[in-house]
């Protein structure tokens, strides 16, 4: 095996794809030439690296993201140390761009620019093709051959800050111990002066509630949400174009931070994706969440759930409302004046109100958001207010299990901390002896108290208990071995 290069710990390869009215999607460039893609993986990138919905009057770039599993035997990950990435999934990062052109059958030129790699630092590499194709050609080679020499010469990605050179100018580059550490990309009420904004956040989301919430059905959602992805259940999102699908799925792992969703996470599936990694088409179920595009998708989605008699995924619709209301109505859906989802070939499944709901909404909070979007929120307070608040309430509910682990945390005969097994009837007494923070649902302390008790149950038994203390215990024993070297930043991922 050829000795890594600084570009292959970072990226596996530049791809140009192009619309060829007469065969669809191709490949037009890969670069570095010579990679080793499978051609079941290059069909993959192909198809889903542009729109299912052509819409002529798409002016500017799109920018978003999607996953594939890494079915190329001769492409292995390249990483020396933490973050290693990833040894089984390509994450791919595009901008598509559909450029008038006469000599065309379909009068337009449409192309994509894909960068594949093994890491999911989303935000870093759409930074990248920015950079490279804010003033030019999508797929000017010289371009690609730049961008390749200078990550050639890049350290390996590594935990902490790093400033890597590239096309005229410096990033830098903050890498957290794990990706779920919460408010990545976060400014604090008051800013540092040696924070500079060109820094960027390797994990944090790749969208904003400054644009995502002008889509919601209502702003109540958002605790249906929280609930549903703290519980490791499984949500469909619907929406125009892939770059909204893509940066709202982001926006929604980013909601219950610093518990890492233990399904399956897809920013952007078309109608040739294999569904069989989240149970669809005969593979194993697995909660998940995933955005789509197409609603003919959504029939295939539901359809195979319900022939296996699986629960239900919640479907989340981004359209243009009127307005954004705060409580859910049951004709919310048919109120739009400016988008006609529902009303697309393939369409009409409606999104269930959830029957149960565990946690209270916070009034202050609602209003807070109501008034800003009739406002238009020109200071772009939305994002930070939501993601606070949820980053404060997921803390608010971790809390009482952290209490309670902390009370079985016990030497070894080695001297090195662990914890005991985890007994549910033993934390439930903890919690009904200590009780939470979290406002629950229900008139009258007895409802409250089983609703309350009904929620941690399910947690406690859902993947995402297990994938959240995984990071804890893995955390500690890095921080306690000096290992995680990122000064300033908590290890145990308590809040």
């Amino acid at each position: 095996m050829t000795p890594a290069t600084g570009f292959q710990h970072w990226a596996v390869a530049f791809v140009v794809c192009n619309f060829n009215v007469d065969v669809g999607p191709e490949v037009e460039i890969v670069y570095p030439p010579g990679v080793a893609f499978s051609p079941s993986d290059l069909s993959a990138i192909c198809f889903n690296s542009f729109p299912e919905q052509q819409n002529t009057e798409t002016g500017g770039d799109l920018a978003f993201n999607f996953t594939i599993p890494n079915n190329s035997p001769d492409i292995g990950l390249r990483s020396p140390h933490a973050p290693y990435g990833s040894r089984d999934t390509f994450y791919a990062a595009c901008i598509f761009r559909q450029e008038f052109d006469h000599t065309m059958k379909r009068s337009f030129n449409q192309r994509t620019l894909v960068l594949v790699t093994h890491h999911n630092f989303l935000c870093f590499y759409a930074r990248l093709l920015q950079q490279m194709t804010g003033s030019g050609q999508i797929s000017d080679p010289n371009t690609l051959e730049a961008a390749h020499s200078q990550m050639l010469s890049w350290q390996p990605p590594a935990l902490g800050r790093q400033e890597l050179p590239f096309m005229g100018s410096v990033l830098t580059m903050d890498v957290a111990p794990h990706f779920a550490f919460p408010l990545q990309g976060l400014a604090g009420p008051t800013p540092l002066v040696s924070d500079k904004p060109s820094y960027i956040y390797a994990y944090e989301p790749l969208g904003s509630w400054d644009t995502i919430m002008y889509f919601m059905p209502c702003i109540s959602d958002l605790y249906v949400l929280f609930e549903k992805l703290v519980l490791c259940e499984s949500i469909v999102v619907v929406a125009k174009s892939p770059q909204l699908a893509s940066e709202a799925v982001s926006s929604l792992v980013d909601l219950v931070r610093p518990i890492p969703f233990a399904g399956v996470v897809k920013p952007y599936m078309t109608m040739q994706a294999d569904f069989r990694c989240v149970g669809v088409d005969g593979g194993a179920p697995r909660p998940f969440i995933i955005g789509i595009t197409n609603p003919f998708l959504l029939k295939r989605i539901i359809s195979a759930v319900e022939l296996n008699h699986r629960t239900r995924p919640h479907i989340l619709y981004l359209q243009n409302f009127d307005s954004v209301p705060a409580k859910r109505h049951h004709s919310v859906h048919h109120k739009s004046t400016h988008n006609a989802l529902l009303d697309l070939p393939g369409g009409g499944i409606e999104a269930r109100t959830p029957s149960k709901r565990f946690v209270k909404s916070d009034h202050a909070v609602v209003s807070r958001i109501e008034s800003l979007l009739k406002a238009g929120d020109q200071t772009h307070e939305l994002g930070p207010l939501i993601r606070r608040h949820f980053a404060e309430l997921t803390a608010q509910f971790l809390a009482p299990i952290n209490r309670y682990l902390a009370t079985t945390n016990a030497p070894s005969p080695g001297g090195k901390q662990h914890y005991a097994s985890f007994s549910m009837p033993d934390f439930m007494h903890d919690l009904s002896k200590h009780g939470t923070s979290i406002k629950p649902r229900g008139q009258g302390p007895l409802l409250k108290h089983r609703i309350r008790d009904g929620m941690y149950e399910s947690f406690c038994r859902s993947a995402n208990f297990y994938s959240w203390l995984d990071m804890k215990i893995s955390l500690e024993k890095e921080a306690s071995a000096g290992m995680l070297g990122v000064g300033g930043t908590s290890a145990t991922a308590d809040s």
